[in-house]
């Protein structure tokens, strides 16, 4: 039976190779070529070698040597360490630094230190110039291991060939078998470098011949696997060092657990000899009862008593909103009968984030994780695994990220959310891309799409194609049909915003004929681009309405004040290409100007001075429309336009009085109706309309594009803050909260208006307002022209007009009798 082998003792220090090769630096350094300067004076030397308690401690041995190293040889982009001096404090300094620091370190270390740092010196030395001391009596420089020890001379059969170079490492030997036969002669010994004793050649290699074959690399070559060396030891010194760390961090948890148990089994004992001594009639003394450990006990027995959560209760929290759908399924067409959901949604908005956490704080351990989150809340996570983190990672043993479908379903909060499953229609993938196709046509036409609607498409695409595929098992209910919009389509409820105005089919045409039109103008008429006006109406509802309002969970009927609120005035908001705004107009429904907001309203001084034009609508079909008609459009031309027309042209003193001015706008009835076009014709001739296409202001008119939403949005904060100043001054008059009402006086409501549009005003005219402004002109794009100045003055865009008037004559439908009526 063989021993058993014994056990390796582990390492109490560094090896005899490291310490040789230590000193094999040392005498390469006393050998540093002569025109380095010799022991410079202390205020002229870069060099000082030494380790500091306080980085030991912060870096480690391995790393307070490395950063001595890299601030004292001062790192060269090609990786090179080039010695400026020669000395005691190389020779000593240095050494005496790297025999301490080898000393402290790990094997690891150490191994790291050699390849990173030691054998780079001696390169780097040799590279210098640095070389041994030879004489014949001495053999070659050998490494450590190589040297053999020493025995009685004897005289060698043959004798060993020598090849010394700079190569990059120390030596390296080839030792071919002895030949069978012998030289007669002995070479002449001027012939070699070196002819050592028979002693200097180990036993097992005796009457072998000994030879130093000569490195053939470049000096690039050399530094390139140098720099790889270097590499590899700090990466493995990372991985060492993370994976130390980690270790550290478990067994600091695992105390901890065994420290609670411990005590939960101390709370135990100590709980059942309490019970056992209340049954033996033992009463506790008032003294006793106000002992510390006691009171301790009794509110670890009450934590104790608040039992977990129950799996199904997490579960049924995670999936919110499908009680009524599991309520309506179970037991249904012989279905199985679930009271309450069983799986978690881990993916829950409040479940996921501490899981990412986790998983961060655990360096991606799926184990580890688990937990951290048991511990942190057990009620919670005690019921997911290590396994389930497992599956949602991407695959690789070292990947430290989320895969794709994973992120997907993140971002939906939910499993099925995009997930793309079909259920029965799964083997019929034609059907279910025929009914995605259709959805997606009726949502791109604004066709509001619902459960109904989705269905009798599903249905009719089914019938038409697979037939079959309809049975006493499946009829595509509405909850599938719910379930199939959530998955395949990743569709949920929303609310409509904006009615849906088609774009006509040669939309970005029309556009580039309106651009063109604005260029020629602009050009033929030497318009300045201030000259250059938009004007939109945008509706502004006197109060917040909406048919939703918050109110208890289950509550049947839920009243609400003012749900068909329709009161409401009309903004005018102008604007030019280089970022001016102009005045607003305001129009409120009625037929006398005691519709219109008092003269003592906050903010109306400003309003006036700003040049505010405040009208009544005075419409013919119904009294209380706010809309634009054409005694405002009349009123707006004569009080803002014309005025700001008169200032531009009073402010630049190249133009004169006659100067033509361009007004583009949308193709409102109003804007279009033959007498408007009339009045500007015979009254305003230096005014030239031109209009927005049909259908395409929201593609290619600037208050469309950008103004309207920042606009509504200041109007409404003003309004919200009005509110709350008025709640507050209920308040602080002693109403109770039942007397706290919201106003609905339009009066009231039309004079808090004013403050707002002025706000509004004075934000416009700043650097701000003034970017938003231009941004809104340039977003207008039609093909690769938009309506900034810049495009519509540019030379390119005066030759792409002159082209484009050689294929069309759709610009020349004016008449020369009409000069102000420019083309619809």
């Amino acid at each position: 039976m063989a021993s058993k082998k014994k056990n390796e003792r582990p390492s109490t220090g560094p090896s005899q190779h490291l310490i040789e090769r230590i000193h094999y630096l040392r005498t390469l350094l006393k050998n540093l070529p002569d025109t380095l300067p010799l022991d410079p004076p202390s205020h002229q030397s870069t060099y000082h070698f030494f380790l500091a308690e306080e980085d030991v401690e912060e870096r480690g041995v391995f790393g307070a040597v490395s950063h001595s190293l890299e601030i004292t040889f001062r790192q060269q982009h090609d990786g090179l360490i080039h010695f400026e001096e020669r000395g005691q404090r190389l020779e000593e300094g240095l050494i005496k630094m790297l025999k301490d620091g080898v000393k402290k370190m790990t094997d690891g270390d150490r191994k790291a230190f050699e390849d990173a740092w030691l054998e780079r010196l001696i390169q780097c030395a040799k590279a210098d110039g640095a070389t041994t001391v030879k004489n014949k009596q001495k053999g070659p420089e050998l490494k450590p291991s190589e040297k053999p020890a020493k025995k009685k001379q004897r005289t060698l059969e043959k004798p060993i060939e020598i090849n010394t170079s700079d190569s990059g490492e120390d030596s390296e030997t080839h030792l071919p078998h002895k030949s069978s036969t012998h030289s007669a002669n002995p070479p002449n010994p001027t012939e070699i470098d070196v002819q050592p004793p028979q002693t200097m050649v180990p036993k097992r290699l005796k009457q072998q011949t000994l030879k130093i074959s000569k490195d053939t690399r470049t000096e690039e070559e050399k530094r390139v696997a140098m720099l790889k060396r270097m590499r590899e030891a700090e990466q493995k010194q990372a991985e060492y060092e993370e994976k130390q760390e980690r270790l550290k961090q478990e067994q600091q948890d695992r105390k901890r657990m065994l420290a609670r148990e411990r005590q939960k089994r101390h709370r135990e004992k100590a709980k059942e000899e309490k019970e056992a001594a209340v049954r033996l009639g033992e009463k506790e003394s008032t003294k006793d009862s106000d002992n510390v450990n006691n009171v301790l006990m009794r509110g670890a027995d009450a934590e104790k008593a608040v039992e977990p959560m129950d799996k199904r209760d997490v579960a049924e929290v995670s999936r919110a909103g499908y009680e009524e759908w599991r309520e309506r399924r179970n037991g249904t067409l012989g279905g199985a009968k679930r009271e309450r959901a069983e799986r978690t949604n881990w993916f829950h908005a409040f479940l996921f984030p501490p899981i990412e956490r986790a998983m961060r704080k655990a360096g991606w351990s799926e184990a580890y994780a688990v937990k951290i989150l048991q511990k942190e809340a057990p009620h919670i996570y005690t019921h997911l695994h290590k396994g389930t983190i497992h599956k949602w990672k991407e695959p690789g043993s070292k990947t430290h990220a989320w895969s794709e479908s994973t992120l997907k379903k993140i971002k939906n909060r939910h499993a099925l959310t995009g997930s793309g499953r079909t259920g029965a229609l799964t083997r019929y993938p034609d059907v279910v891309a025929a009914i995605k196709k259709s959805l997606l046509d009726l949502r791109r036409s604004g066709m509001i799409v619902n459960v109904l609607i989705a269905r009798s498409v599903m249905m009719g695409h089914i019938q038409e194609m697979h037939p079959e595929i309809l049975t006493s098992h499946f009829q595509c209910t509405e909850w599938y049909v719910r379930s199939f919009l959530q998955s395949a389509m990743n569709w949920s409820p929303r609310v409509g915003t904006r009615a849906a105005a088609k774009l006509p089919a040669d939309a970005d045409e029309q556009c580039e004929r309106a651009f063109f039109r604005l260029a020629y103008a602009l050009h033929w008429n030497n318009i300045p681009p201030k000259l250059l006006i938009n004007v939109d109406q945008q509706g502004m509802y006197v109060l917040p309405n909406c048919s939703t309002t918050w109110e208890t969970t289950g509550v049947k009927q839920v009243d609400v004040v003012a749900k068909e609120e329709k009161r409401a005035y009309t903004v005018l908001v102008g604007s030019t290409s280089v970022g001016d705004i102009l005045p607003f107009q305001v129009v409120w429904g009625g037929k006398t100007a005691a519709s219109l907001p008092k003269e003592d309203a906050p903010g109306m001084a400003d309003a006036r001075r700003h040049g505010f034009h405040f009208a009544f609508a005075a419409s013919e079909s119904s009294p209380r429309s706010h809309f634009s008609t054409l005694k405002t459009m009349k009123e707006y031309i004569e009080e803002v336009i014309q005025p700001y027309i008169d200032k531009i042209i009073t402010e630049d003193d190249k133009l004169t009085k006659d100067q033509t001015a361009i007004l583009f706008i949308d193709a409102y009835p109003v804007h279009t109706g033959k007498e408007f076009r009339a009045y500007i014709f015979k009254d305003h001739p230096n005014i030239i309309l031109i209009f927005v296409p049909a259908n395409c202001t929201g593609k290619f008119q600037p208050a469309d594009v950008g103004l309207q939403r920042p606009i509504k949005h200041m109007l409404k904060q003003s309004l919200f803050e009005w509110m709350a100043r008025v709640h507050q001054e209920q308040i602080a008059n002693g109403a109770q909260p039942e007397e706290i009402k919201l106003t609905t006086s339009l009066p009231k409501l039309r004079d808090a208006s004013v403050a707002g549009l002025v706000r509004v005003y004075d934000y416009m005219k700043t650097t701000r307002g003034e970017r938003l402004i231009k941004k809104s002109w340039e977003k207008c794009i039609a093909k690769e022209y938009n309506l900034s100045p810049e495009c519509l003055t540019s030379r390119q865009t005066h030759t792409a007009l002159r082209n484009y008037l050689k294929r069309t004559q759709s610009l020349m439908r004016r008449s020369d009798r009409e000069p102000a009526l420019l083309w619809a």
